[in-house]
């Protein structure tokens, strides 16, 4: 059953804006349609559509269930910013992973500038969210300074830092945490320093293993080994 995502819901969800063109000139959707509808409170709703008009469409709520689809711990992940499509990429498959949030920041070997493309990354989480089943679209913040970023450390239970020149460290107490973030860097990693500074703002080096990863690889890489141990 066809999934759509809208901004609240009642006795009745409303189809707008990308989600209503999808339903009406994409699907040539009709009245008595059955549609399952989310707006990020870990329910499913089921839905039936009873107007339509020029600009909306309106359904009526049938049933509501909770979903198991979403993830039981909270992942934030701290990304240097790519080059490229990568961040694109990125939001996709980290939601398709049951990621929180996503946090660019600069640092002295990112070679890609800060883009506005806020609105672009929010479409991008919503389809990935419908897609994979989740209820909650993956959040994607706003561009930071590495020293803004490093202020954020003190906000979770545990910080993962994947530092390709780490002498071991491993996700393995990951198990004991709900609110987990993980900090990777762009195609050029990290100098000294930043490793340096890091570490002393709390995080803890791991090891992503002896080959070294992609930028876009790393995350992905560290996201599923939390989930693994986590059962997330």
């Amino acid at each position: 059953m066809r999934r759509f995502f809208v901004e609240n819901i009642s006795d009745y969800a409303i189809l707008k804006g990308d989600e209503f063109e999808h339903f009406k000139k994409v699907l040539r959707g009709k009245i008595g349609d059955k549609i399952i509808c989310i707006c990020g409170d870990g329910k499913e709703y089921l839905c039936e559509v009873d107007t339509i008009e020029s600009s909306f469409a309106k359904a009526r709520v049938l049933e509501v269930e909770n979903s198991d689809k979403d993830s039981k711990v909270k992942i934030t992940v701290f990304m240097g910013i790519p080059k490229g499509d990568k961040m694109e990429f990125l939001i996709e498959k980290l939601s398709e992973l049951g990621v929180s949030s996503i946090i660019p920041f600069e640092s002295s070997f990112t070679i890609a500038k800060p883009k506005n493309k806020q609105e672009r990354y929010r479409k991008i989480a919503i389809e990935a969210c419908k897609q994979c089943g989740r209820t909650t679209p993956l959040n994607v913040l706003e561009c930071l300074s590495f020293k803004d970023m490093l202020k954020l450390i003190k906000n979770y239970d545990v910080v993962y830092f994947a530092y390709e020149q780490a002498d071991g460290g491993t996700f393995n107490d990951a198990k004991s945490y709900k609110n987990i973030a993980v900090i990777v860097g762009a195609e050029g990693g990290f100098s000294e320093e930043e490793s340096k500074l890091i570490v002393e703002a709390g995080a803890k080096t791991v090891s992503l293993g002896k080959r070294i990863l992609r930028c876009e690889t790393a995350p992905l890489y560290a996201v599923s080994v939390i989930n693994y141990l986590t059962n997330n």
